[in-house]
């Protein structure tokens, strides 16, 4: 899935086109071949041949440094996209196995009060049971069926986002039921790409703010050769040059400072992100711990129907009322999605949880 998701293909994209930058940044200048004759009315002609080269000294260790940073930034950068993507995915497969098992627990709810209904009106038929129960039975049981239906909707939807991005997905594939990852003993973030990516972007203005202080520009040689003649007579030697800018009028002050300031409002913006960051791993990992924790208590398999059971028996043998069954029959499914509701915040803490810490959790230590 994450191969084939079009974020991870423009971040990679990214990555390719840092990579060419900071290519770009290290290579030198080429030299200029020219040549020029001078060759006037009743005058010696005269040809210039040569060769112009600006010496390497330009700055180019600092614009090298810029496109490393830049290089590491957009690799942080893909880092956190396929960190994000990975989130987003596994959020959609968990709205699918939960919205799956809360059809199932509708659906089986259902069923047990279609199969009550039905005895009830034989019963009411027979003269043995009141009719107004069985009307309101009836009544009971059209919540249901509209509850169950809207629930068989909403796993149909969670299933279609899911194979909208996986072809894995067929009619005859179950999603799967997540596992919730024990808790990490502290909350790092060091190791979150997007404060990498941020760092990094810091040391690439830091490098571009060093190649505006530069005041000396590199000087041009020239080499050449050069005839001069007519008919008659002609003479030939070397020529040798050199042209170096003084720097009269300090031309980048404006530059200095708009990167001086670019620095200073990158590194505030990295320290308030961290800062952050911290505070919501924190915040996160108490969540995530109580949730856990929750999500993970024990209860006996079985236990709903023995009470659906119980009540069923009690109501035929004329021990209970309908409304006891009635109100049984809710708690039986209350109960069941409210353990689903829980487990899903637990999933979405553990999602959280990763998304602070810049990674997935480890098992028995920090992450």
């Amino acid at each position: 899935v994450l191969a084939k998701h079009p974020g991870i293909a423009a971040a990679e994209a990214a990555v390719t086109a840092a990579a060419g930058m900071r290519r770009q940044a290290g290579i030198v200048d080429n030299p200029v071949l020219s040549w020029e004759r001078e060759d006037p009315e009743a005058a010696t002609r005269q040809d210039t041949w040569r060769v112009d080269w600006r010496l390497p000294l330009d700055g180019r260790k600092h614009r090298v440094a810029a496109g490393m940073a830049s290089l590491a930034a957009s690799s942080s950068e893909l880092e956190a996209a396929r960190l994000g993507i990975r989130i987003e995915m596994r959020s959609l497969f968990a709205s699918w196995y939960l919205a799956t098992e809360r059809e199932a627990v509708l659906v089986a709810q259902l069923e047990r009060t279609r199969e009550l209904a039905e005895w009830l009106r034989a019963r009411a038929e027979q003269g043995e049971a009141a009719g107004v129960e069985a009307r309101r039975l009836e009544l009971e049981l059209e919540v249901l069926e509209r509850e169950a239906v809207a629930a068989g909707a909403d796993a149909r939807s969670a299933r279609a986002a899911v194979a909208s991005w996986s072809g894995l997905v067929t009619d005859e594939v179950r999603p799967v039921r997540p596992i919730l990852q024990p808790p990490p003993s502290t909350a790092e973030v060091s190791g979150r790409p997007d404060l990498a990516a941020l760092s990094h972007r810091v040391a690439e203005l830091e490098a571009r703010y060093r190649l505006s202080k530069r005041i000396l520009e590199p000087p041009g040689l020239s080499v050449g050769w050069m005839e001069l003649g007519d008919g008659q007579q002609r003479f030939e030697g070397p020529v040798i040059g050199v042209a170096w800018p003084v720097p009269l009028f300090d031309r980048n002050q404006g530059n200095r400072e708009a990167g001086k300031a670019g620095v200073d409002r990158a590194r505030a913006e990295f320290e308030t992100a961290r800062r952050y960051a911290a505070a919501q791993a924190t915040a996160a990992l108490a969540a995530y711990s109580d949730l856990y924790r929750d999500s993970g208590a024990e209860w006996r398999d079985g236990l709903d129907a023995e009470v659906a059971g119980a009540v069923f028996a009690a109501f035929e043998a004329g021990e209970a009322n309908l409304t006891d069954v009635l109100d049984a029959l809710r708690s039986t499914v209350d109960v069941q999605l409210s353990r689903l509701d829980t487990y899903s915040r637990a999933l979405d803490a553990e999602r959280e949880l990763e998304a602070a810490l810049g990674g997935p959790i480890l098992p028995g230590g920090s992450s």
